[in-house]
């Protein structure tokens, strides 16, 4: 309050008329001459509960959620004395604007109360009810949106909108979108890292089912829920192995030959290299990644019988697959 309104004293006649006139309006749904009045007492810091839940109706229905919603709180912080009274039209304020998570979360605090009036605990169940029922519908809605939009995306070349989209539906079950996305697992103008993406999807969810996955000109049926994760795969279990000497020598370079092979086989995932394969693709990890340190010198810990014609087709296919797996993933 202001010093000049400090200064002037409101006569119990005025304030009763200032009530009175306030709750006329707002019975009478003359909302914003409710809040002349109201707005009076309140400067005069004259308002009593009932002016100040009247403010807080004429707000909501005038549609002005916000300034509902902040006096709320500094009234449930203030009062003691009306705090469910204030907290109910918080919630509706809550409910109004489809905050749903928010309302859940805070009537979880509340039943942890004995204190809630009866008649209020009823009526708070209910709403709680209801908002449970209202969220879940709206995440199923937004659930089909997304994969709506993801449907349209792999039919375009925007991976990086691809990828976004994937990343927020993997949060959910695949099973109803199942038949929708496992086609484009055979589709050859999907980039291999969406594909993957896909193929932990269905990891994640114990999907137990075959399905075909076209990748870089190879294919393979796999059943998702019996696949390994790409570090723990053999192959790559096999070539950390061959490199346990950089680990004890060099962790910084051993960490970063790890990385590059984790890129490298989520670009091929599930398509496996050969085992006669992997020592060559073990030099050529260490190779390239030797060479991304800076540590040209650096001595290979196994035998030098590998041809190096053998090891530079790897170190091209390791680079040509991180173009591909940076295409998306920009770390």
């Amino acid at each position: 309050m202001t010093k000049e309104k400090a200064d002037v004293v409101i006569f119990p006649k005025w304030k009763t008329s200032l009530e009175e006139n306030g709750l006329a309006a707002l019975k009478a749904k003359k909302y914003e001459e409710a809040l002349e009045h109201f707005d009076q007492l309140i400067q005069f810091e004259a308002a009593n509960s009932e002016v100040l839940t009247g403010k807080l109706i004429a707000l909501m229905e005038l549609g002005r959620y916000t300034e509902a919603e902040i006096i709320c709180r500094d009234l449930m912080k203030l009062d003691d004395g009306h705090y469910f009274q204030y907290l109910h039209i918080y919630l509706t304020v809550l409910f109004q604007t489809s905050q749903y998570e928010e309302l859940i979360d805070l009537l979880d605090e509340v039943f942890k109360s004995d204190d809630i009036p009866q008649e209020l605990r009823q009526q708070f169940w209910q709403l709680y009810d209801i908002t449970e029922k209202l969220k879940v519908d709206e995440t199923k809605a937004e659930h089909m949106e997304s994969l709506d939009e993801f449907l349209v995306a792999l039919d375009t070349e925007d991976v990086k909108t691809q990828w976004q989209l994937l990343s927020k539906l993997r949060k959910t079950s695949i099973q109803p979108y199942l038949n929708d996305v496992a086609p484009y697992l055979k589709k050859e103008h999907i980039q291999p890292v969406i594909k993957t993406a896909l193929l932990q999807w269905m990891q994640e969810q114990q999907v137990e089912r075959n399905v075909e996955v076209q990748k870089l000109g190879d294919s393979i049926i796999v059943n998702p829920s019996e696949l390994s994760d790409i570090l723990a795969h053999p192959s790559s279990i096999h070539i950390l192995n061959l490199l346990n000497e950089v680990e004890q020598n060099n962790p910084t370079l051993y960490e970063f030959i790890q990385q590059l092979l984790f890129r490298y086989m989520y670009v091929r995932f599930p398509i496996m290299p050969e085992d006669k394969d992997l020592p060559s693709i073990a030099k050529a990890l260490f190779e390239l990644s030797s060479t991304y340190l800076q540590l040209e010198n650096e001595p290979f810990p196994m035998s030098s019988s590998i041809p190096e014609d053998s090891v530079d087709v790897w170190k091209q296919q390791i680079e040509y697959y991180e173009v591909h797996y940076f295409s998306v993933l920009d770390e």
